[in-house]
């Protein structure tokens, strides 16, 4: 999961920096507040997070420079050992507006790493909210490793953390939950008052709760959003930053009691091993919590205050959309997509505004939008320019992207909305696609046989004799696990030529499909009882059980990647029509094609690696000695030693079972697998899908038995494969465990398959995925496999991670 959450955020970051709109540096010889220059032009800056705009007080200023003069650049120890007087003057000032016990950590993050393992027992219990801040999701990590139970949530869903609190108490000594006070992309906030409940409800229950983003602007002394709305209850901890509105550099940890806060300053980690903060920045941070204290604070936090109402009132006066309407200075306008989200900002910092951009991975990758803070350097004047400009190229930032304020909504879950555009635009998608038509069949039959075989004759099982199989077994169900609907997609130009081909279906399926088999053995107990458990309807090209090249492109054609686009645009149409939660399109073998990496990512598919395929090529051998040629001398001996010095222990039958006593005991044979199999986790075929295939001329059985088996003995192992012109797929294995190990059944199985693919005329052997070292003996290579996938709802996905985290640490202790 890591793995691909970076090499996803890598291709976001590179197309961000190709379009010039990630890693500036300002050009500026001095900064005023209110402008920086980006190359070579001057911008309003509505990037900031200093909301108070005190970073040019006069007060502050002079605080550093006394600092400096007093105590030098910096003053280089531990805390632990000794520090300047300055920490203890502004932990004590800290504490007047705070009113409970504090401590300065040179960092919020070196703070959440200084608390939360110290305080947090192995025995306690920890609730993550899905969104909240990655420096508290990292510092988990540690807590983790110390084998502390941790469970998500999804984003301020108090009912699912009551549940969680209920569920969770009994068996550990605290329960704690982790979430932001002012959420740092969208501008949400936590819902205070049921926390606030849940804390009075439950004695086990602890809060622990960053509001980095609301301390300053907004309070008592700027006291903060979280604690102008809630008492500091005797079990909440409060993390605040003191950059941000304080303007200085560090954070704070805010303690119900004494006795908490001697145990973190003792034994907090970064507090014992991490360097301070420096006497600079100790100097502006207490002239800050002096502004705080004093009533000088209150016009600029004033200010603050009619800066948001205004925007607030200006974006419900030009229509634009709210993930939210917030109370905090940061907002967040939907936009979709990363590129539509890079679109605007382009557009934005050509009439000299610079925004951020709200994207994948810190948001799903259809919830990006336009990020703009306010602070008090700002005026009226200038956010209701910038919110013009931003109004103004709304829907033609849609038209130009394809997209329309009803898709925005649906992906945001907020009511439907129009941008009253101050012109009318015409789509440029639409001119494009002008001469492309989607066209949509609901079965194989309606398509045209010799066409379609044209296109995916030589790939895995999905010509039309296979595709009728696969219907009948899949639609012929009723509604549940099974049951899949099917579309057959073309576009075309007016002409009729095809310029990309392709089939999908939606079905529910495992989401830990490819997690962890000893993370998908533990799911499968809890699904006992609840079936559904971490499974999401999908949306994906091919159908249960095909294997192959599901996609058929000319790329040669001026106009792919609108067909590639028009294809992804109906199925994020079956997708919300069928409410389901992802979009996958598999599976690409071999070297990555940058012309698709890039051309998905700019619709919204991040690539997804896949396990990797067992690969036979170039099968040319027309007898077993020039087999085995083609193998190493290593694995000649092997295939020798575990495979041919076996054969005289069987028969082998290439012919098709076809009473039901034989269907059976290969369904039965096929059973034993699936019920030990967790490595690839899916749902179980129906008993209808090897009936279908057992009439099907395009499917291949191999079955074997003991070399002295009697007549009406079952078959100890059976391969279910797919038979194409070029290509010969594995599909399924059916074993009898009880003559695995004896006498090496499975690698029979797989050197029987080899030969036989190289029997039926086939170039090609496709051995699937799992027990890669096992099929290289057979002359297969592993070859990379990947999909590109859109994913609506990742809450699924972080409990899988979770629990895939969970497990490996206990396999190491």
């Amino acid at each position: 999961m890591a793995k691909n959450k970076i090499a996803i955020l890598t291709q976001i970051m590179d197309d961000g920096m190709k379009r010039g709109l990630v890693h500036h540096s300002v050009q500026d010889e001095q900064l005023d507040g209110q402008h920086i220059t980006l190359r070579g032009q001057e911008m309003v800056n509505y990037g900031s997070c200093s909301y108070l705009g005190l970073e040019h007080h006069e007060a502050l200023k002079a605080g550093v420079v006394d600092a400096v003069g007093r105590f030098g650049t910096q003053y280089s120890s531990s805390r632990t050992f000794v520090s300047l007087s300055m920490y203890d003057e502004l932990e004590s000032k800290l504490e007047q507006i705070f009113e409970k016990p504090v401590i300065v950590s040179a960092s919020t993050t070196l703070g959440h790493l200084a608390t939360l393992p110290t305080l947090v027992g192995e025995n306690d219990a920890v609730v993550l909210d899905l969104q909240v801040h990655s420096s508290i999701q990292m510092t988990v990590q540690q807590l983790k490793a110390a084998g502390v139970t941790i469970d998500i949530i999804r984003h301020n869903d108090m009912d699912a953390l009551e549940q969680k609190i209920r569920h969770l108490k009994a068996d550990h000594d605290k329960v704690w939950y982790l979430a932001d006070g002012i959420y740092s992309m969208f501008g949400d906030a936590a819902p205070l008052a049921r926390l606030e409940a849940l804390l009075n409800k439950y004695e086990q229950f602890h809060l622990y709760i960053d509001d980095a983003h609301g301390m300053g602007w907004t309070g008592k002394h700027g006291c903060g959003y979280v604690r102008s709305r809630m008492a500091h209850h005797d079990r909440m901890i409060l993390a605040v930053s003191l950059n941000k509105s304080f303007a200085a550099a560090g954070g704070a940890i805010v303690f119900p009691n004494e006795a908490w806060a001697k145990k973190v300053r003792q034994c907090g980690g970064t507090l014992i091993f991490s360097g301070p903060i420096q006497p600079p920045m100790l100097g502006a941070a207490l002239a800050s919590a002096d502004l705080h204290l004093s009533d000088d604070i209150l016009p600029i936090q004033n200010k603050v205050q009619e800066l948001i109402d205004y925007t607030n009132a200006k974006i419900k006066e030009l229509g634009l959309p709210q993930y939210q309407e917030t109370d905090s200075p940061l907002f967040l306008i939907p936009m979709g997509l990363p590129r539509v989200v890079f679109n605007m900002i382009d557009k934005l910092h050509k009439d000299g505004f610079y925004v951020n951009g709200a994207t994948f991975p810190a948001t799903p990758i259809k919830q990006g939008g336009i990020r703009f803070m306010v602070n008090a350097n700002l005026e009226k004047e200038q956010m209701g320019a910038m919110l013009e400009c931003l109004h103004g190229h709304y829907n033609q930032v849609l038209a130009e992207e394809d997209m329309t304020c009803k898709e925005i909504a649906a992906y945001f879950g907020i009511p439907e909305f129009e941008v009253n555009s101050p012109e009318p635009v015409m789509a440029k998608a639409a001119a494009a696609s002008g001469p492309l038509k989607v066209e949509i069949k609901r079965s194989i039959k309606e398509m045209n046989a010799e066409e379609w075989n044209g296109w995916f004759s030589r790939t895995g099982n999905i010509t039309t004799g296979s595709l009728e199989s696969l219907e009948r077994v899949f639609t012929g169900f009723p509604a549940g696990d099974q049951q899949a609907d099917f579309y057959y997609l073309t576009v075309r130009e007016a002409s009729g030529k095809a310029v990309l081909a392709t089939f999908f279906t939606c079905s529910r399926m495992k989401d830990d499909m490819f997690a962890p088999g000893e993370v998908s053995e533990q799911i499968e107990s809890i699904r006992k009882d609840d079936p559904h458990y971490l499974t999401s309807k999908v949306v994906m090209l091919g159908a249960p059980i095909s294997k192959g090249q599901h996609l058929y492109c000319d790329f040669e054609h001026a106009e792919w990647k609108q067909a590639l686009k028009m294809m992804v645009k109906e199925m994020e149409q079956v997708m919300t029509a069928q409410e389901a939660s992802t979009l996958m399109v598999r599976e690409f073998i071999g070297e990555v094609d940058e012309r698709l990496r890039n051309a998905f990512l700019e619709l919204g598919l991040a690539e997804t690696q896949l396990p990797d395929v067992s690969i036979l090529d170039g099968i040319n051998w027309t007898n077993n000695d020039e087999y085995m040629a083609g193998l190493s001398s290593r694995r000649r001996y092997d295939v020798r030693r575990e495979v041919l010095r076996k054969m005289d222990q069987f028969r082998v039958d290439f012919s098709k079972p076809t009473t039901r006593k034989e269907l059976d005991e290969c369904y039965d044979l096929y059973k034993n697998v699936f019920d030990r199999s967790f490595d690839m986790n899916v749902h179980e075929l129906p008993r209808q899908f090897f009936d279908e295939i057992a009439q099907n001329e395009d499917y291949d059985f191999i079955r074997l038995y003991l070399a002295d088996a009697e007549e009406g003995d079952a078959p100890i192992g059976v391969m279910f494969s797919y038979a194409g012109s070029h290509e010969y797929a594995a599909l399924i294995v059916g074993l009898d465990y009880e003559y695995v190990r004896s006498h090496n059944t499975y690698k029979v199985m797989l050197y029987l398959t080899t030969q036989r693919a190289a029997e039926l005329g086939c170039e090609r052997l496709d051995l699937a995925f799992t027990a890669l070292d096992v099929k290289k003996k057979f002359g297969a290579r592993p070859q990379p496999a990947r999909a590109y996938v859109q994913v609506l709802d990742h809450f699924n996905m972080a409990v899988i991670d979770a629990m895939s985290r969970k497990i490996k640490r206990a396999r190491v202790a």
